[in-house]
């Protein structure tokens, strides 16, 4: 079967097409029939050397994927061979054929289409465990996103608003993607390629500042976000590129004095209750259409580079996907 490897941390050009044994599913596992595999940020780190990739180099990238069942293994019995399902994976989703273990893997919901269910596992888990464990954003509070057209930034503004919060501000970087955050509940939406971000997002706050702050850019719009946080507010750190990241002695100086807070969030780091806790009510909503879930482009396998560039160049809105 094809696959896309992993074999140096070099960057793109560490990407090969290859032809490998299609694998077995094991004790507990399934073997899908993959029909699409999500992309995420984190993929795209491991080429660079800045994020751990889950198996020793060369290996299979890919986190989550959709597909048919073709095999079980032992001691399997939630899921049956044609079953269609969407799993998180260890790795190897960027193939034919993977496999997962079935406690990981999820029945797709009526009307959502292969790649509209790769957004379900590692992005609208991670949104949604993201805002009921760490944000725990309150009925009064005001919310700030970043990367809002991003493929967990888009599940965000959806879930903050059904999560109740007063006011949700989303930063995007074009008027198409400020228009399409808008269209989905974002209250405020502001453009952070603008240099006067920072005061149209302290003006709808009427001056205070905002209660929470959902970051996972870093650089300077992450330390523009950190100034706008309230007093007794609280900033989420997440995603691949807070990795690296450090607080410097300016910035314990504002906790301190502004009684504020900055809590960490890793979705792999949770426990399996915590993730179980997660599914039923965030496919419940889904189901009912009270969140979309949005695939920005669909890419052959043999396309991955040019995916990953897409990405890393903040063309894309909602999920990237490739099909193999």
């Amino acid at each position: 079967m094809n696959a896309i490897q992993l074999e140096s941390t070099e960057g793109l050009d560490s990407l090969r097409l290859v032809e490998i044994e299609k694998p077995r599913p094991g004790n507990g596992e399934l073997l899908i029939q993959v029909k699409a595999a999500g992309i995420n940020f984190a993929e795209l780190e491991m080429t660079r050397g800045k994020y751990p990739p889950p198996r020793p180099l060369p290996t299979v990238l890919g986190f989550e994927a959709s597909g048919i069942v073709t095999e079980i293994g032992a001691n399997v019995t939630a899921f049956k061979p044609g079953d269609k399902v969407v799993s998180l994976l260890t790795s190897g989703g960027f193939a034919e054929y993977a496999t997962a273990n079935a406690s990981m893997a999820l029945p797709i919901p009526d009307g959502i289409s292969f790649p509209e269910a790769t957004a379900i596992t590692v992005q609208g888990l991670s949104a949604y465990t993201l805002l009921k464990f760490a944000a725990r954003p309150q009925p009064e509070e005001i919310v700030l996103i970043q990367s809002a057209a991003g493929g967990v930034g888009l599940l965000l503004v959806q879930l903050a608003k059904i999560f109740g919060v007063k006011k949700v501000i989303a930063l995007a970087s074009s008027k198409p993607k400020l228009d399409f955050v808008t269209s989905l509940g974002a209250d405020v939406a502001v453009d952070y390629s603008q240099s006067d971000w920072p005061s149209r997002v302290l003006d709808a706050t009427g001056g205070k500042g905002v209660d929470v702050v959902l970051e996972c850019v870093s650089g300077d719009i992450g330390d523009q976000s950190f100034k706008l946080i309230a007093s007794f507010g609280r900033m989420i750190m997440y995603g691949a590129r807070n990795a690296h990241d450090h607080l410097p002695t300016e910035k314990v100086r504002q906790l301190i004095h502004k009684n504020q807070s900055v809590i960490g969030f890793n979705f792999p780091s949770l426990l399996p209750e915590q993730i179980r806790s997660a599914v039923s009510p965030l496919l419940d909503i889904i189901s009912k259409g009270k969140v979309k879930l949005f695939v920005n482009e669909l890419f052959p396998l043999r396309d991955v580079r040019r995916a990953f560039e897409e990405i890393s160049a903040r063309r894309t809105m909602g999920k990237v996907v490739l099909i193999p």
